[in-house]
């Protein structure tokens, strides 16, 4: 294990002896920093399950301004400062605390945070679900599991995941905004998408849901009929809000309607890692457009991952049951409904 670039490149690391502990790889340590970029100049940044303290310490050879290194194991912590030591760096904090516990009470904010606690455990996501509280405005905590991270976190937009062999680096930033907007055909509305929605609104308090058409596919049921579906779906949430897009006259019409809603984010779901992929051309198209809206992911749930609209109308067309992907309160007035005569193009 060596130390991947900046100024103490190629310095190599003791390591724990066996197998039971596992540090972060090289080649994830090089992606994560590629990933942050110049971003880590003069940067606050916390190791909090250091292990063998080499994430902090490629931190600071790239250029943090501090790092706080923290793991609760005495081992690991001795590991740390010997090799901290070794490589000649005496200026740097070190606690022994619980991690949770830590970013719960400590008084200084960080810029980024890395958690790395053990796999098996459910430390990880528990430092994670109180991140926000120690990350400044706009501050980024990486989350490294051996899966995406599912659901959502009050405070964090999941802004990516990237994925390495069995590693999965889950990057949150620090929500910066009070209402998203997410947008799809919904041809028609499945019990996915309100997953999507309500999601959303642990995040924000207000979310536009924006009803739009895909020009290389023919809906099953009119624009109107999808429109009325959305309302009765939604029917009393205050805090949501159904557009159409057609209403508006161009792009930048639909843009200054978002920003005077206080929409700073755009919200997408994806089912796996591998989604990821078409997601983020999506969001480079988006932020040609709308580039003030950044975009945040949220990783569905097993039991959903399957659910799609998709799915939905292939079942249709078979006449078979499709009420179990709908929502309850609108599954009849969407079944009531005899679907487009014109085949859609799949």
């Amino acid at each position: 294990m060596r130390i991947i670039g900046g100024l103490y490149k190629g310095r190599v690391l003791a390591e724990f002896k066996g197998n039971e502990v596992r540090p972060t790889a090289d080649a994830v340590r090089e992606s994560l920093f590629n990933i942050i970029g110049d971003k880590i100049y003069g940067a606050d940044f916390l190791d909090l399950f250091c292990g063998t303290g080499a994430v902090g310490i490629e931190a600071l050879s790239r250029g943090a301004k501090s790092v706080v290194f923290n793991d609760i194991s005495k081992e690991s912590a001795a590991l740390t400062r010997k090799n901290l030591s070794a490589i000649g760096i005496s200026s740097y904090e070190l606690k022994t605390t619980d991690g949770v516990l830590l970013l719960s009470s400590y008084s200084e904010k960080f810029d980024f945070i890395y958690i790395d606690p053990p796999y098996k455990s459910q430390f990880g996501r528990a430092a994670t679900e109180v991140a926000a509280s120690a990350l400044k405005s706009g501050g980024v905590a990486v989350f490294e599991d051996e899966k995406p991270f599912t659901g959502v976190v009050k405070g964090l937009a999941l802004t990516d995941v990237r994925k390495y062999g069995r590693v999965y680096l889950n990057f949150f930033e620090k929500i910066n905004g009070n209402a998203a907007v997410y947008a799809g055909t919904f041809d028609p509305v499945t019990k996915g998408h309100c997953y999507l929605v309500e999601a959303a609104l642990k995040l924000f308090d207000n979310v536009i849901v924006v009803l739009g058409d895909n020009p290389e596919k023919t809906p099953l049921y009119s624009k109107e009929k999808r429109k009325e579906f959305l309302i009765k779906t939604f029917d009393g949430k205050k805090n949501v809000t159904i557009a159409d897009y057609s209403d508006f006259k161009n792009e930048n019409e639909y843009y200054e309607f978002l920003l005077k809603f206080g929409a700073t984010y755009y919200v997408r779901g994806v089912r796996n890692a591998d989604d990821f992929f078409y997601e983020k051309k999506a969001e480079r198209r988006n932020k040609e457009l709308y580039p003030l809206i950044k975009t945040v992911y949220v990783v569905c749930d097993s039991d959903l991952s399957g659910i799609s609209a998709s799915l939905v109308r292939q079942r249709l067309k078979k006449g078979k049951d499709v009420r179990e992907f709908l929502p309850e309160v609108s599954a009849d007035a969407i079944l009531s409904e005899p679907i487009s005569k014109t085949q859609p193009k799949e």
